[in-house]
């Protein structure tokens, strides 16, 4: 008998039905071979063996499997690919960050059981004009490049050829757009004071950390560590998906061990309502101390106009529990000098150019020393002499003054 009759015959190439041992589903199984190419192929049907017609069905399948990989090999067709199943890909390999997930649900629920080949410009920008009716410019931009990250995608896994064109909104930053949002020595201490004994703790981290509301509202008593005077918290989770872990100023931190003492509950959460309950979980949203934040400022406005700061009044007004965040980076800017990288990551900011762009209101120094040395203010005949412009002008950042040279034109000496 010979050798090669003795191997079992070889079985023919191709997609096979089968049946697992450790589960009732229906299988395709096999391997696709074109030319000097081989695909092997181990997808579930989703068919109950047991199910009458199941077998039919799955026959089925398996011949439209095979169709599909032979027109995308060999006639270089696309799958027919729904949108929802590309959009769950997209999710599974790019894994983004919370509030882009909920974006990409909005999408699979208006374009779920479309194939993804099949959107055109009419379709896009049809849902973008009714869904953005509403909503700011920057906002549109931002589900605008989610979508054109979903259809790049697909044309880089094969689902497309190109990703489809639709007029997209341009919104161009401001080179300084950054809001003036900072208070004075002694505003949040008063606004703190002023605040229910449950949201006092929480207000002191909101100031000492920079931190956003959704980061600091569902931290839990194991988030904390102290040592003395001083401690740390830990933020498991954030607007941009990493973890932190920040030092606590003696003042928030003092408040949080008294917080803690006081309190005679078994809740591990930090933090809890006026009820002694956790705070609710609010996907995408920032309205957990919104009443009790607007009645603690409005105390805090009847004591400043009382103390005779009325215009400090009418902006506290104004302010947000995101004016802390906005706090925090000026005074690490204006006070300690911090440029937006180190300024990034005191604050758990990912991208620097946003710290820059929206959250620094500063003027260089040395801009601020040539405005502020202008010969301003002076009534007519009593202009300085030449000579003694330079004793009106401060100190530069390379600890120099400026002074007139002999040809007009201004110059350092030290």
């Amino acid at each position: 008998m010979s050798k090669a009759s003795a191997l079992p015959p070889r079985r023919p190439s191709g997609l096979r039905v089968v049946e697992r041992r450790d589960t009732a589903k229906l299988y395709l199984s096999g391997t696709v071979r074109i030319g000097k190419k081989a695909i092997r192929i181990r997808e579930s049907t989703g068919l109950d063996a047991y199910q009458p017609g199941a077998w039919s069905a799955a026959e089925t399948l398996r011949i439209k499997r095979e169709s599909e990989i032979l027109d995308r090999f060999i006639y270089k067709r696309l799958p027919d690919a729904l949108f929802a199943d590309v959009a769950e890909e997209f999710l599974r390999v790019r894994q983004p960050v919370a509030n882009s997930v909920r974006m990409v649900r909005e999408f699979v629920a208006a374009f779920g059981r479309v194939p993804i080949a099949d959107l055109d410009r009419t379709e896009l920008e049809a849902f973008f004009t009714r869904r953005c009716r509403h909503v700011q410019p920057a906002t549109r931009r931002r589900l605008e490049g989610l979508m054109a990250a979903i259809l790049n995608y697909a044309a880089k896994a094969g689902y497309l050829y190109a990703p489809p064109y639709w007029p997209r909104i341009q919104v161009r930053n401001q080179e300084r757009s950054a809001a003036m949002k900072r208070f004075y020595p002694g505003e949040v201490e008063l606004l703190i004071d002023c605040a229910a004994d449950h949201l006092k703790p929480m207000l002191a981290v909101l100031y000492a950390t920079g931190a956003r509301v959704g980061q600091v509202v569902h931290l839990r008593r194991a988030h904390f560590t102290f040592s003395g005077d001083f401690g740390q918290v830990f933020f498991p989770k954030t607007k941009n998906g990493h973890c932190y872990l920040r030092p606590l100023h003696p003042y928030a931190a003092g408040m949080m061990q008294n917080w803690f003492r006081r309190r005679r509950d078994i809740h591990p959460e930090a933090f809890l309502t006026v009820r002694g309950r956790p705070y609710p979980r609010i996907e995408g949203r920032g309205g957990h101390i919104r009443h009790a934040f607007a009645r603690a400022k409005r105390r805090c406005v009847r004591q400043l106009k009382a103390l005779g700061y009325h215009e400090r009044a009418l902006v506290m007004q104004e302010a947000t529990p995101h004016w802390f965040r906005h706090n925090f980076a000026n005074t690490l800017r204006q006070d300690l000098g911090l440029d937006a990288r180190a300024i990034a990551l005191a604050g758990m900011w990912r991208n620097p150019a946003v710290v820059e762009r929206y959250y620094i209101s500063d003027v260089p120094i040395d801009l601020e020393a040539v405005v502020t040395a202008l010969p301003l203010g002076h009534r007519l005949g009593s202009l300085p002499a030449r000579e003694a412009k330079a004793q009106h002008l401060p100190q530069t950042a390379i600890r120099g003054r400026f002074c007139r040279g002999a040809n007009g034109l201004l110059e350092v000496h030290a």
